[in-house]
Formats: structure tokens, sequence, C-alpha cells
């Protein structure tokens, strides 16, 4: 969930913080904001006491409820307050949930907004937010993490870890989590962030390719290293371009029209290959270097070149034509993406990985990493939390207990817990049919699960750790992938794991604070990929490139950034 952050906001809230307190964020200069979130507070209030006064009813009988105040991200379907799968939620765990999901467009904001005003008045946020991931992985991103050091929000290391009786260290799901997990989530020696669940780790690892054509045109010996990926790149896509009759690309490559070069994990495995690291790591003598800084990026660069000059990239790659070397769309031999992400049902139609448009007889598979001079082709997570909530530090001990029994329920505790975290509510989202598949096109179940956001709460509830072999090469019935192709999912999953674990490769300046970084590094970086384009293509030489990045790494923001990143690695030790 790659979000931006509210860069105003951010400023405003850093420069006050920066006078010493928090207390005067509620304003930050800009009145169009303000008066925008006056607005949707007000609704919010409006929404709460529509909700507080139907939970007067369900609470007869049974008790007074505590009520739990929540914000969420609303990914485009709408969501209602007070829905069927909400209330399901509410009588399960016994509870009153006022729960508000905010367009991911304005969530950002939104959330920025409320942190800044419960800096006068705590009550003024909810009780529990989810926290959104920056571009760069991190979730304490500045004005959260400001907050954080202001007290705002709890710590939850003694809830979680207590001599064995934490909840991490008994929960059923939680207490698979090894210590390098709970380290992404810890600000300096806290706990603020709260995983909702593991993601499966290298996931940009996956050289998916066109298997039908490696077994037509005789490339069914996959390769091994870099060097031989690339001849094998080249000689396939020249190959199936003369036999198929139209342009086949060696891999499916686009510059997303902002000189993002990088930007969309489609080549980083590559690059990790031959320099050894991935976007952030320090160096033998203690000093943080970036990914595309480092000397060894340029035999990545020429290992680009020699593609394009050997006419199997998309010589328009920079001008955003997603469509011409398409994978999914039978345009290209190959595809960097994630090392799950082929699977197709063994009949090749059941479970379609390719575009409707294209031929039945398209077979997808999935080349294992291959060795670079500096490493394999596995790329790490920015981060393996998936998405995570934080509490109110104006909760007291009893709401905190009640958010952390409601917010991590697991099948064990609770039994079917799992089906509704997925399905909904049986009769209401779903109808069970004989052979124990659920049908949801019954008459209003569309609506109803879309009003209750059904398959979405694990935003904010605690769900099972990805497994993505088993969701997705040993589905039931027809749409199960065939043997051969589970067992190279596995065989994948491994050696990704296994990598990572014996490198240890990490980006390293996770959860590290750089005031710099935060305020500066995009006008560092402002045109590195452009010049990578410019480089790939021929516009630039490699002296040219050489000085460009000599230029940047001796720029005063460049050596301020490697310092504040080096000091705060140095605090958190």
């Amino acid at each position: 969930m790659k979000k931006k952050l509210c860069k105003q906001v951010a400023v405003g809230l850093a420069a006050l913080l920066a006078a010493g307190t928090l207390a005067g964020c509620g304003s930050d200069g800009n009145e169009a904001s303000g008066n925008a979130q006056g607005s949707s507070e007000s609704k919010q209030e409006e929404s709460k006491s529509e909700s507080t006064e139907e939970s007067k009813d369900d609470a007869q009988g049974s008790g007074e409820r505590m009520t739990i105040s929540v914000i969420g991200i609303d990914w485009g379907y709408g969501p209602q307050p007070n829905s069927e799968m909400e209330q399901a939620w509410e009588d399960w765990f016994d509870v009153n949930l006022e729960v508000e999901w905010v367009s991911y467009n304005d969530y950002d904001q939104k959330v920025n907004s409320l942190i800044q005003a419960a800096a006068k008045d705590p009550s003024a946020m909810p009780d529990v937010i989810q926290v959104s991931k920056m571009a760069n992985g991190s979730y304490y991103y500045p004005i959260f993490t400001q907050a954080v050091d202001a007290g705002l929000f709890v710590d939850m290391t003694p809830y979680l870890f207590n001599n064995g009786n934490g909840i991490a260290e008994t929960n059923a799901v939680m207490k698979n989590w090894d210590d390098s997990f709970w380290a992404q989530a810890k600000h300096n020696d806290g706990i603020y962030i709260l995983p909702r669940s593991k993601s499966e780790a290298g996931q940009n690892s996956g050289i998916n390719v066109r298997r039908d054509l490696m077994k037509k045109y005789g490339y069914e010996e996959e390769p091994k290293t870099m060097d031989e990926l690339k001849d094998w790149l080249i000689g396939l896509s020249n190959a199936a371009t003369e036999g198929e009759g139209q342009k086949i690309y060696a891999m499916q490559f686009v510059d997303d029209g902002k000189n993002k070069f990088m930007g969309e994990q489609q080549i980083k495995a590559y690059a990790i290959a031959f320099v050894g690291q991935t976007d952030w790591a320090m160096d033998e003598n203690g000093e943080f270097q970036y990914m595309q800084f480092k000397d060894e990026y340029l035999d990545f660069l020429n290992w680009m070149k020699d593609l394009y000059d050997a006419k199997v990239i998309d010589p328009e790659f920079a001008l955003n034509n997603e469509e011409t070397s398409k994978w999914k769309g039978g345009n290209s031999v190959s595809y960097l993406t994630a090392w799950y992400n082929w699977n197709q049902s063994a009949d090749l139609t059941s479970n379609k990985i390719f575009d409707k448009s294209t031929p039945d007889t398209l077979e997808a598979w999935c080349l294992m990493p291959v060795q670079g001079p500096k490493a394999y082709t596995v790329c790490p997570n920015y981060t393996d939390i998936d998405s995570c909530i934080a509490i109110n530090s104006a909760c007291d001990e009893a709401k905190i207990a009640k958010i952390m029994e409601v917010f991590n329920g697991t099948e064990e505790a609770t039994p079917g817990y799992d089906l509704m975290m997925s399905d909904g509510v049986e009769g209401i989202h779903y109808t069970l049919l004989e052979d124990g598949t659920k049908d949801t096109s019954g008459e209003g179940m569309g609506d109803k699960r879309q009003a209750g956001y059904v398959g979405a709460w694990n935003q904010i509830f605690l769900k099972i750790d990805a497994d993505q072999v088993v969701g997705k090469f040993m589905r039931s019935g027809a749409k199960a992938a065939s043997e051969e192709c589970l067992a190279r999912a596995k065989e994948l999953k491994k050696f990704v794991y296994d990598n990572l674990a014996e490198t240890g490769m990490t980006n390293e300046t996770q959860n590290l604070q750089s005031e710099t970084y935060n305020n500066s590094w995009q006008t560092v970086v402002d045109d590195v990929d452009s010049m990578c384009a410019q480089y790939v293509m021929g516009q630039i030489n490699e002296q040219q490139w050489k000085d460009f990045v000599a230029e940047r790494k001796a720029s005063a923001e460049y050596k301020a950034i490697q310092a504040e990143f080096k000091a705060s690695y140095e605090a958190s030790k």
C-alpha cells in the first residue's frame, strides 16, 4: 500500500516540533486544509452520535459495551458505517465499534490532521488508527514518529512481551513471528505499530517467463547467471519475434512516465545481483550508501544497455508504453515480479494468468533466481509488515486490554474467525453450498459485501500470515496448478527464504530517522532515474554518468543524510 505523505502537513508539524512542542500543531498555515478537516470531523461526529444511539439499544440485556473508535483506509469500495459486517464483529467481541473508513486519497491528510489535533486534545484522535506506509516502506513517517516521541501513542512492548505471557508470545499467529520481524515494528526501543500479518519474504524475486515459447524455440535450459540470462533473453526474444510474426520483447519494462527507472520493482532484483544490496546499506566503514550511487550499479546499467542495444527492450520504454511489452498480454518473454504471481491452473484456462484476449496456449513459468557478481536476484521487501495499527495513548488500561482482545483474534481462540474475516456472515454475505463452496451471487449479497468491506478488515484486525504457495497454487478443484508448477513454487519459496536468511539483506535504513532525508531526498535523486534511462539509451556516456554520481554524492544534502542515518543507527543500538 504505497501512499504519498502529505508534505505540507509534515513540514508544518516538523517545524513546530523543532520549536519544542506539539501543542501548536493544530494549524499548519493551510486554511483550506483546516476547513476541510473541520467539515470532515463534523461529519464524523454526526456519524459517531448516530452509531452511539444505535449501540445503546444493542447494549440492553448484555450490559454496557465498551466503545472503541477506529479509522482505517478505504481502497475504493465505499464501506458503510454500522454495516452488518461491523455489527457481527461487535456481537462477537461484545464491543461497540465506531469505524470510519476514509478514502485512500484523503487518508494521510485526515490522519495527520487528527494527530495534530490530538497534541492539544488527545480525545480528538480515534482510539485506533491504521498507520499508512510511505513509499520507502517505512510506517514510521515523520508526523507519526514525532507524535510517538511526544507520547501520543502507546508503546505496546509490555503488552506483547511479558516473560512468556505476553500477547506476542501466546497468540497463535504472533508467536510465530521472529525477532527480525518485530525489529521492523520498532522505533528506538518501543513498538508503536502492531502488525496485522507477515507478508511473504522477498516478494519481487520472480522471473516470470513464457514457457510455451521456451519449449517452442528450444530454450528450456534455464540460465544460472546474469550473463547467461542476458544471452537467454536476447536469443529467445529474437527467436519468438521471428517465429510469431510480431515483436516479442525480452522483458516487460516501462518507465512510469515520471522518470522512475527503478520505481516499479520490475528490474530491482537484477540491480541487486550486481550491487549486492538493496536501496540503502552500510558499507565496511560503517557508512550508509545508496544503491544507485554505488560503482557496481554501472555494471547493471551496462547489462540493461546490452539488452537495449540488441533491440529487445521497447525503444520507447521511457514513454510509459506499458502495453507494448506487457507480459500478461503475450508481448514479452519475461517479467520480473512477485515469485508467486505466475499461478496458472493446470488446464491453463480455469485460472488464466494471462489477459483474456490471449490464446489459451500461453503457458507461465518462473525461473529460479540467477546469480550475479555480488548476489542472487533476490529482492528483500521494504518491510515484511503488510499493514499495522497504532493505539492512542489517551486510552486507559481497560480499553487497551479490550483493543488487544478485539484486534488480535485468531481461529484457535475463536473458531470461525478466519471464515468471518475472509467471507463475512453466512446467509448475509454468502450462501454455503452442499459441496462446501461459498456462493456470493445471492440477491443483495454483493451490495452487503461491499458495504461491509468484507475481506478488507484484515487491514486492522489480525489475520493469518501469507502463504502464497497454498493460496495460489493449491486452490481447490480445477483452478489448482499442476504438480510441476506447485513443486517449482515451493522450490522458489525455499530458495528466497534461505537466501535472505543467509545474506541478511534488508533495507538498512528502515525505521532510521533523517530530517534531511525527509525534507530533501527528492532533490538529491530528482533526475537519477532519468539519467539511468539516458545511459541505457546511449544518450550519455560512462564518464558523464560517473561525473553525475560524484556530484550527487558530494552534495551537502547526501552527506547530511548519511550522517543522520548513522547517528540514528548508533542511537538505536
